[in-house]
């Protein structure tokens, strides 16, 4: 009797952990189902064989009818499979299952996207390299601006050492302007002209200590400038420095993404 095969019914059902829906019936109607955890079927013991199901046809066609179902119906795409069961010569009945395809379907993509994860890693990596390479060289213009700064500033203490040199010759000429107009004083009617120059000599003299004493605070300002220059660069150069040291970091770890594609490549066309 059909009956007798419910044991088989259960052990299709337990060695695929309950995932597959199994069906027992006679020649009329369902006898027997364990319904799977994936593909759930509106069915019941008791329910008459439709027309339509892989069932009722291998009762028809006394042959095994398989029967592949798109996602469309249950959301889930699956594989109906009916076989006859005969006694004698004489079918009295059937056993059918139902098992998802998202496994094979699985199976067919992921050498694909092995592969497109394998391709987009690569252009990551590239990508990182490109930064990589443009943060060293952001850095080492840094550095470079750095040095040509600290050059700025000695020559600016080398200028301060001239202005320094204007102002103490200014103060001598200021002396000796100060001493001619005092010897021209005494010489009288013969030493005016001589007055004349002096007094000229002592004015250029202040003049020049004046330009001397502009010209020292430009120094100031320009030293200013490049001390707050070089201070920005060493920030800006320590900061790539970290920019640097992560995308290295970065690279190692899509690296590392890389090789693990490429295994699950390796193992999908094994597969």
């Amino acid at each position: 009797m059909i009956e007798d095969y419910i044991q088989i019914v259960d052990v299709i059902y337990d060695t695929d952990f309950g995932k597959t829906s199994v069906f027992l019936f006679d020649l009329e109607k369902f006898i027997y189902i364990r319904m799977g955890s994936i593909i759930v079927l509106p069915l019941k013991a008791g329910d008459i064989l439709a027309p339509t199901t892989t069932s009722y046809q291998c009762l028809q066609t006394g042959e095994k009818v398989q029967r592949h179902v798109g996602a469309e119906s249950l959301g889930v795409a699956y594989t109906g499979v009916a076989y006859p069961i005969r006694e004698n010569g004489v079918i009295i009945g059937g056993i059918a299952t139902t098992g998802s395809n998202e496994r094979e379907y699985a199976l067919e993509k992921l050498p694909d996207l092995a592969k497109e994860l394998s391709d987009s890693l690569e252009q990551v990596s590239a990508a990182i390299e490109n930064i990589a390479a443009s943060a060293q060289s952001l850095a080492d213009g840094g550095q470079a601006l750095t040095v040509q700064a600290q050059e700025v500033n000695e020559k600016a203490l080398q200028m301060e050492e001239v202005v320094e040199y204007i102002n103490s010759v200014a103060s001598d000429t200021k002396v000796l302007g100060l001493n001619a107009s005092i010897e021209a004083s005494r010489a009288g009617d013969v030493g005016r002209g001589f007055a004349v120059v002096a007094s000229e000599i002592r004015a250029m003299a202040i003049s020049s200590a004046t330009s001397a004493k502009d010209i020292r605070k430009i120094i100031g300002g320009i030293q200013g400038l490049v001390g707050n220059m070089t201070a920005e660069l060493e920030k800006v150069g320590g900061n790539t420095q970290e920019v640097s040291a992560a995308v290295e970091e970065i690279g190692a770890t899509v690296e590392s993404l890389s090789d693990s594609a490429k295994a699950l490549s390796d193992l999908a066309s094994n597969l």
